[in-house]
Order: C-alpha cells, then sequence, then structure tokens
C-alpha cells in the first residue's frame, strides 16, 4: 500500500491517505513474468516459424533454470490480482452502513482471460512438443 502524506497550509493538520494497488499491475505483471516463463519453449518455436534460426537460439535456454521461480511470481501476481478484483473493500451506503459491491463484470473478463493466456504460456512446456 502507497501512503502519501498531505498538508493543508491553511490548515495546520496532517492527513495520511492510503492508495491501493490496481489490478491491472498485477495482471501485467502477471502476463510478463508468464511469457519470460514460457521464453525457453515457446521462443524457438516462434522464431522458427518466422524464419529465423541459428545455433544462438539455445541461448533462450538460459531462462529454464528461473522457470520455477517465474511460475510462482505469476501465481503470485494474478492471486493478488484476484484479491483485488474479486474482494473489493466495501463502500458506505446512504445510511452510513457498509455495503457490499459486487465485482465488475469487466475486470472479471478481463481477469480470467488474461489468467487463462497465462496459464497457455506456463505450460507451454508441456503442449509444444506435439506442435512442433
Amino acid at each position: 500500500m502507497l501512503e502519501k502524506v498531505r498538508f493543508h497550509r491553511s490548515r495546520l493538520s496532517l492527513q495520511i491517505t492510503k492508495k491501493k494497488a490496481d489490478y491491472r499491475y498485477f495482471i501485467a505483471g502477471g502476463i510478463a513474468t508468464s511469457l519470460t516463463a514460457s521464453i525457453c519453449c515457446l521462443g524457438p518455436l516462434a522464431l522458427l516459424a518466422t524464419g529465423v534460426s541459428g545455433a544462438w537460439m539455445s541461448d533462450l535456454m538460459f531462462f529454464e533454470r528461473y522457470q520455477k521461480i517465474l511460475v510462482a511470481a505469476t501465481l503470485l501476481a494474478f492471486a493478488l490480482a484476484g484479491r483485488s478484483v474479486f474482494f473489493a473493500t466495501n463502500t458506505a451506503g446512504k445510511n452510513g452502513c457498509c455495503e457490499e459491491k459486487e465485482p465488475e463484470w469487466k475486470k472479471v473478463s478481463i481477469f480470467a482471460a488474461t489468467f487463462c493466456l497465462a496459464l497457455v504460456f506456463i505450460s507451454s512446456e508441456h503442449w509444444i512438443q506435439y506442435l512442433a
């Protein structure tokens, strides 16, 4: 959580507000880490499909040793994004009592689509052998 400190000149008061992290940053981080985790498998296939070849493509196997760490980072990023989407904070209603907010369909559909895309990237090590 990020904290901002505001100081008003007209009033001698100190106000601290907490800003909640946006779910889009977690989704972007999850997609980036899942893509990096799958670059050892999808990278050579994509390069060969476009006609690029060479012995240097074996350098992409460098990422294979970090694959488990990157998969864990992907799942953590999507867990935090899911927490932001599905467990949003309650808002005060007209009477001052808390009302539960339902997750918006747009946020849920973006979360579901990107999570499925990340799962395709992560599992590419297992299904890529049937395409090549």
